[in-house]
């Protein structure tokens, strides 16, 4: 008996090692709120599996249960954690948000207003309350914006914050596209429509490797691009 709780307890330590190949436990901010799609799963793997699959960034695991939570929508509310500690959240591995305080370009800025909607404002590191101080670009067939990260990276995901005033809806059809020249390849995608207050998460299709990262909308003949913060994450 006590060997066959000894080679249980090896397969369960087998079976976290090999979903921590792809995804990482995460125990420190930011929290956001989540409504998602939960089930019974076996075993942790099983849950990796689902998410993966699914591809999502983000998925949780309840293991007094074995309940698993996937295809989340997230929404950012400051002071709020995740009010559930018994449920262990993984995301795709990552080293550090390559986008922060680098150079960014974009289509167009609406009414030409740098001071108030320059794409600089996706890579600062703040997201505020209002209307200005974030990128705004004009209404356009496929408005886009742009970061150089200096350097060819392995992009593992995106994370993309709404306005909190209002507009979420606006961010929809979005490629990720990447390059490190002129021809970009598309390597996600996220379909929407998000919310106002809403967190996006992009899964990029590997190998998603560049300098320059692209948010882009394909789909619609009057869009706009509304976004008070970006975050890239590389591998």
């Amino acid at each position: 008996m006590k060997q066959f709780k000894i080679i249980l307890l090896m397969i369960d330590i087998l079976m976290s090692n090999m979903a921590q190949q792809w995804y990482e436990m995460r125990t420190k901010p930011p929290f956001f709120v989540a409504n998602c799609t939960e089930r019974y799963v076996v075993s942790l793997l099983l849950c990796a599996a689902i998410g993966r699959e699914a591809k999502d960034v983000t998925f949780f695991f309840n293991g007094d249960n074995n309940h698993c939570r996937w295809n989340c929508t997230f929404v950012y509310i400051t002071g709020v954690t995740n009010g559930n500690v018994e449920w262990w959240k993984y995301e795709l591995e990552w080293k550090k948000n390559e986008a922060f305080q680098k150079l960014v370009d974009s289509s167009s800025v609406y009414f030409n207003d740098y001071e108030n909607w320059s794409p600089r404002y996706t890579t600062d590191g703040l997201i505020p309350n209002g209307g200005i101080h974030i990128f705004h670009s004009e209404y356009e067939t496929a408005p886009w914006i742009r970061v150089d990260l200096q350097q060819a990276l392995a992009i593992s995901f995106l994370r993309v914050y709404m306005r909190r005033d209002g507009g979420g809806e606006r961010f929809h059809n979005v490629a990720v596209e990447v390059t490190n020249s002129s021809q970009y390849i598309q390597r996600g995608f996220y379909k929407g429509l998000s919310k106002t207050l809403g967190v996006v998460e992009i899964f990029c299709e590997q190998p998603a490797v560049g300098q320059y990262v692209r948010l882009r909308i394909i789909k619609g003949s009057v869009n706009i691009i509304n976004i008070p913060e970006l975050e890239i994450y590389n591998k």
